[in-house]
């Protein structure tokens, strides 16, 4: 047996091609001092006025994560895409959606507060400075809508992606928050959102992906990834949801990992964060219905981590029944699929190339 702590894995996997933050491999897994107080970027912000009528959910004490603010702890997936951003230029194509009762996903609607301005329909991505999340946010921005780019530490690359889509005709605004703060980052994201417009499409892309087994687990790594892979998301929905206007539908799509309905050996906190997140998904598809259209997609070898540039290839070879690897546009292109349905929710669709099987 190893006499060592493996050394993190972050954007190595499946979930991490689409969404893990590399900056989670910088972070020290060890429990945290019980006297800290939570790691967070973002301080305390009211919640964004609820224009609906939906049930209001009841707001919750947040469980995060005490640990140091240390240089390494800077790093951890404050909720980012996975590492590096990608050199290719993906071009999402979508169809558009003929029904007349399908979720109005591009176009202008007028303000809120009732002027004559008129303001993008929105949507949010999470983790979509870098990678598959940068590809996905140019997406719905080749859709027609306003997108928040939120980002945990990378300003330099949520700026860059901003300025391009605002330079294509687009509107866009990036937003720090950290998702280890899982309720005080979500009311920071939708607080920019509705500076922009509003929400009616929100997309869970953000996500920590680290490998740790059994002997080396403590309560850091736990609730590194619970708050960030999962708490975060339910209170993105949760604030998303209360923003909805009166008559307003909308799509939630959750970005998970083929591993989550097939588990392996290892990532074994990732995993079942990631299966928790299918239920969480089938859940709320029934308790948002017939409004919120919530499902998930699952992808596989989509970007290799940066320190593995070879390792799609080898997976390709054993273990992916079309024995190839997919590319981020795959995964934009099955968003776009769901986004332009009107008679499916609580689904989880593998892009996987079969790897799941």
């Amino acid at each position: 047996m190893n006499t060592q702590p493996p050394e993190s894995d972050a954007g190595a996997g499946a979930g991490a091609d689409a969404s893990a933050s590399a900056d989670a491999g910088a972070a020290e897994s060890r429990p945290a001092p019980a006297d800290e107080s939570p790691v967070g970027a973002v301080s305390k912000h009211p919640a964004p006025s609820n224009r609906g009528n939906l049930p209001k959910i009841e707001r919750q004490t947040d469980g995060g994560v005490s640990t140091t603010e240390s240089a390494a702890s800077k790093q951890v997936a404050a909720g980012e895409s996975s590492s590096g951003s990608d050199g290719n230029q993906v071009k999402a194509e979508h169809s558009e959606s003929n029904s007349r009762d399908a979720v109005p996903l591009s176009g202008m609607v007028t303000s809120v507060t009732g002027q004559s301005a008129q303001r993008p329909a929105v949507a949010i991505v999470t983790g979509a400075a870098r990678r598959v999340g940068r590809e996905i946010a140019l997406s719905m921005a080749k859709r027609g809508l306003g997108v928040v780019v939120h980002h945990g530490t990378s300003k330099v690359e949520a700026d860059s992606l901003v300025t391009r889509i605002r330079g294509e005709g687009g509107q866009a605004i990036a937003v720090a928050a950290d998702l280890r703060d899982p309720r005080n980052a979500a009311l920071a994201v939708l607080e920019a959102a509705d500076k922009l417009g509003p929400a009616s499409v929100l997309i869970n892309s953000a996500a920590v992906f680290q490998d740790r087994a059994l002997p080396w687990i403590d309560l850091y790594h736990c609730n590194l990834h619970t708050n960030v892979n999962l708490l975060a998301p339910v209170f993105l929905i949760q604030q998303f949801v209360k923003q909805l206007g009166e008559g307003e539908t909308a799509h939630v799509v959750n970005i998970l990992d083929w591993r989550a309905m097939r588990p392996e050996a290892g990532h074994l906190i990732y995993t079942a964060t990631k299966a928790a997140m299918v239920s969480i998904t089938k859940s709320l598809a029934l308790q948002l219905a017939p409004r919120v259209y919530v499902n998930a997609i699952a992808p596989g070898a989509i970007l290799p981590p940066e320190d593995r540039t070879n390792w799609h290839q080898q997976r390709a070879i054993e273990s992916i029944p079309l024995k190839k690897t997919g590319s981020p546009r795959d995964v934009c292109d099955a968003i776009n699929f769901l986004l332009d349905s009107r008679f499916i929710t609580g689904e989880v669709l593998h892009v996987s190339g079969g790897e799941e099987l």
